[in-house]
């Protein structure tokens, strides 16, 4: 059966009314937009937690580029997530933290039911404007064999399982907040203020210390030392280090993630940026290099809990 295909502007009828309405119905939503506003919850607030009593399951990755997602925003869905653990919430790093290097501009609108498939993409943010008021433009598929639902959740996910994306806590948001209220005060004095560029620091490295999607390589690595910890061996070989990360990407879940031929380069950058001595601004000072390329794990490798 061919999918039945919708081009709609908001002035002819609002995208947000269409979610709305989807949401009621999905058994299973996956979200990811580039900003995320307050005004936009209250628009979809009683269908998501109408969804949500039947048991639904939703997911949101949002962006952080131009610190222009509004952090009360982000605590809604930081407190959702505690109250109902089928509620998922994620972080895109903006450009300047992320490991791509890359804006995260998409915006994208997946609903699953036992009947068909809704998916919605175009210009809309989960804001009031994007989804009732701005002129936004969006494409609708609904479809009973999901042959674009299924392209476009690949997309979705080659986004959700990379190493930029974290869950943040109630630390991460205070900080970040600090940082949108000078953005939203006056974002050119923000950019030059000494105290807002060092809150920028602490946020890219507390960013590296919560969960995400996949593991780091600094997560990997920290699990490398620890079994071995575990077997009495206080002391890694590089060379072993290298054999435990080459199996723990073959999981499917890695695949396209990292560049074989460069991959030990990566593995030893990490450990070169987080030793004890590193000079690096952004040292979690996880690993000690107590001979050549022998390591040993740190008190603050050993609590380490980050992604």
């Amino acid at each position: 059966m061919q999918p039945l295909v919708q081009i709609l502007s908001n002035r002819d009828y609002p995208i947000g009314k269409i979610i709305n309405q989807e949401l009621e119905h999905s058994d299973s939503t996956h979200i990811a937009v580039a900003f995320l506003k307050s005004s936009g919850i209250k628009v979809i607030q009683d269908s998501l937690m109408m969804s949500l009593e039947k048991g639904a399951e939703f997911e949101l990755i949002v962006g952080l580029d131009f610190k222009t997602t509004d952090p009360m925003a982000m605590k809604f869905f930081i407190d959702l997530h505690r109250q109902n653990k089928k509620v998922r919430f994620y972080c895109y790093g903006d450009k300047g933290e992320n490991k791509t290097d890359i804006v995260f501009h998409p915006k994208i609108y997946l609903f699953h039911n036992p009947q068909e498939t809704i998916s919605i993409i175009g210009s809309t943010n989960l804001t009031q404007g994007g989804l009732m008021s701005n002129f936004e433009v969006n494409t609708i598929f609904n479809e009973k064999n999901p042959v674009y639902y299924s392209k476009l959740k690949a997309i979705y996910n080659s986004v959700k399982y990379t190493d930029s994306l974290f869950t943040p806590d109630d630390e991460y948001l205070c900080q970040y907040s600090d940082v949108f209220k000078a953005f939203e005060k006056n974002e050119k004095s923000a950019k030059k203020d000494k105290g807002i560029k060092e809150t920028f620091k602490q946020i890219a490295k507390k960013e590296k210390c919560l969960p995400g999607t996949i593991p780091s390589i600094n997560s990997m690595i920290v699990s490398c030392l620890r079994e071995n910890m575990k077997k009495g061996i206080k002391i890694v070989q590089i060379k072993d280090i290298y054999s435990y990360l080459d199996e723990c990407i073959k999981n499917p879940m890695f695949k396209g993630k990292y560049k074989l031929d460069t991959f030990h380069n990566s593995i030893r950058g990490e450990l070169n940026r987080h030793e004890l001595n590193s000079k690096s601004a952004l040292s979690m000072q996880l690993y000690e290099r107590v001979g050549k390329g022998q390591y040993a794990i740190t008190k603050k490798g050993e609590m380490y809990e980050g992604r």
